[in-house]
This record gives structure tokens, C-alpha cells and sequence, in this order.
């Protein structure tokens, strides 16, 4: 006679639990989401990456100018490229901008930034953006890669023949990770950093 079972009781497939083909079904299946997603949360990590590197540049802006005020100094900002595509900007006070020469260099090592022009020059500061970190902080093509406080007022100061900050009304730089992902600062003659997102980028924001 057979034996009635319990209607609760479970049967003894259900208590063995996943057997191992659907085991490797739902392993497969968590791969290939996985993969699908990975990319996009690469992207999404490089994109939050560009908003606070652009974030820090706007806040080393606002303090290279409060530091002209506060040391009676000039006070420059000068963006580079180094080797394999990592940018990078140094704050220095300098002596009278227009005279030329006296300058930093944020691709040489630390404590050698300003080596050239040591007794009249100091490094304040210096921002390094590795090329891993696939962003990138650069001034446009035409413009000149330094901009300087004045002492005085924290106003720009700028020689007259740079014509391209004089048509753009402003010193400008971009953080971009492409062409479609890209933020920009514009400095403007009277030393304020105003922020925009310049066509062609998908970041949202007040376009420039």
C-alpha cells in the first residue's frame, strides 16, 4: 500500500534544491548581464570621474585668486601635457606677468617644479591627472596655457596681444573625457570663474 504524504511536505526534488545544469544556467545567465552592464558602469565611473576633477579645477581657480589677494602677489595657473597623454596644472606666485620668463612646469618631479626660476617663483600648488584616469584638463588651441591673478584686486591680467582670451571675453579651460563628455571654466577679466557645458557635450548644465 503506498504511503500518503503530507500536502505541506515537500517533494524530494524541491528539498535537493537547484540541480547542477540549472545551477550553471543561472551562472550564465548572471555572466552575460554582467557583461552587458560592466561597460556601461565603466562609462558612468569616467563621467562622474570628469564632474569632480572639473569640480576641483573650479575650486583651485576660486583659491589661486583669493591667494593673489592674500599674499600681495601675483598669482598664475598654468595648464600642461606631459608624456602619454597625462595633463596637469601648478599654482605659483611670479613676478609681473608681463615681463615673460619667470614661470613653473607641472610635468617635472615634485619639488622641481619651479626650479628654473627658483628666487622668484613658488609652487602653491599642483594638480596632476594621470592618463589612466581617461580625462583630460587642457586650455583651447590659440590661447595661452597660463593665466595670472593680479595682486591687487584678484582681477585677470593678461598681456594685450592674447587675443583669443580678449574675443572670448575670458580665460578658458576644458575638462573632457571626448568630445560628447566635456565641462569648461571661462575666467573672466575680472578674475570670476564662471562654469558651462560647451556644445557637443552631453552633461547637461548651462550651455556656454
Amino acid at each position: 500500500m503506498s504511503r500518503l504524504r503530507a500536502p505541506n511536505q515537500p517533494s524530494a526534488r524541491r528539498a535537493a534544491g537547484l540541480t547542477l545544469i540549472e545551477l550553471m544556467v543561472v551562472v550564465a545567465i548572471a555572466v552575460i548581464i554582467l557583461g552587458l552592464a560592466a561597460p556601461s558602469f565603466s562609462e558612468y565611473i569616467v563621467t562622474q570621474r570628469l564632474r569632480s576633477i572639473h569640480a576641483q579645477l573650479a575650486t583651485d581657480l576660486q583659491f589661486a585668486r583669493s591667494e593673489a589677494v592674500a599674499r600681495s602677489a601675483f598669482v598664475s595657473v598654468r595648464f600642461q601635457e606631459g608624456t602619454g597623454g597625462m595633463t596637469c596644472y601648478v599654482i605659483f606666485t611670479r613676478p609681473d606677468p608681463t615681463s615673460g620668463a619667470d614661470t613653473c612646469d607641472c610635468t617635472q618631479n615634485p619639488g622641481s617644479r619651479c626650479n628654473t626660476h627658483p628666487t622668484t617663483t613658488t609652487e602653491i600648488r599642483t594638480v596632476t591627472i594621470p592618463a589612466e584616469l581617461k580625462v583630460s584638463v587642457r586650455t583651447p588651441s590659440g590661447q595661452t596655457d597660463t593665466l595670472t591673478f593680479d595682486a591687487r584686486a584678484g582681477t585677470l591680467r593678461f598681456p594685450p596681444s592674447d587675443s583669443a582670451i580678449i574675443v572670448n571675453s575670458g580665460f578658458q579651460v576644458e575638462s573632457s573625457a571626448d568630445a560628447t563628455r566635456a565641462l569648461r571654466a571661462t575666467v573672466s577679466p575680472a578674475g570670476r570663474a564662471e562654469l558651462c557645458t560647451p556644445t557637443g557635450s552631453k552633461l547637461g548644465g548651462s550651455p556656454c
